[in-house]
């Protein structure tokens, strides 16, 4: 354990490596200690982050838990609990059609692929992200529809088809992480994206792409099989 002298040192040294490899290569518990950094100051946040997921069992937890869960937390005081309430507010912001600018465009997969790096690079776990677009390639919305493991999220064609007609959405791009950092498709992807293929084309509705994001590159099927899309 640093010493309170060394406190600083070890705080500089959580963020670089989160620089340079994001979240993927950090434990929960130091996930929670870097967030504490920003919160509570010249103290040592370990303690504090590991009898925080103790408490609540899981990132998802944390930061859902009732302030006066989290404040009885020994250390954890008001502004780590407003820091925790904020990150919660983004996660939930971020999917928000209110907040998308609709001006923006995705015509391309280069623009698709700039689109959705920052929402999927990193996450631990795969996820399946669907993007409604006008008739001019502009957002309507981006969803989550599906979390699994490290390596699988179910998702079935007609979930895609539930959440792009209400939105009377006219082109769909679904795109998809690989914790792994390996964006090669699995037979499993292949299937997927040629199910939605024939439920969208059967629904009227224009399949853009389906891009897969890995931190050591992605893959577009409509680049790279577009004979799925057929």
């Amino acid at each position: 354990m640093d010493t309170p002298l060394d406190a600083s040192g070890h705080r500089e040294r959580l963020r670089e490596r989160f620089r340079h490899s994001g979240a993927a290569a950090f434990a929960d518990h130091e996930l929670i200690e870097l967030l504490l950094t920003y919160a509570i100051p010249r103290k040592d946040v370990k303690p504090i982050a590991k009898m925080l997921l103790k408490k609540c069992n899981s990132l998802a937890s944390i930061l859902n838990a009732p302030d006066d869960t989290l404040l009885a937390i020994p250390g954890l005081g008001p502004a780590a609990v407003v820091l925790i309430r904020l990150v919660n507010a983004l996660r939930t912001e971020v999917s928000n059609p209110g907040r998308l600018v609709k001006r923006d465009s995705i015509g391309s997969p280069e623009s698709a692929v700039r689109y959705l790096h920052e929402s999927l690079l990193g996450k631990r776990e795969e996820e399946i992200h669907v993007v409604l677009l006008d008739s001019k390639n502009g957002l309507i919305a981006h969803e989550i529809v599906s979390r699994g493991t490290v390596d699988e999220a179910p998702l079935y064609p007609r979930k895609i088809l539930e959440t792009a007609i209400p939105a009377r959405a006219s082109g769909v791009l679904l795109a998809h992480n690989h914790p792994s950092g390996d964006p090669s498709p699995s037979d499993a992807d292949c299937s997927l994206t040629a199910g939605v293929a024939r439920a969208l084309a059967a629904a009227g509705l224009r399949f853009l792409d389906h891009i897969i994001i890995g931190s050591i590159g992605n893959f577009s099927f409509r680049t790279m099989r577009p004979d799925l899309f057929s």
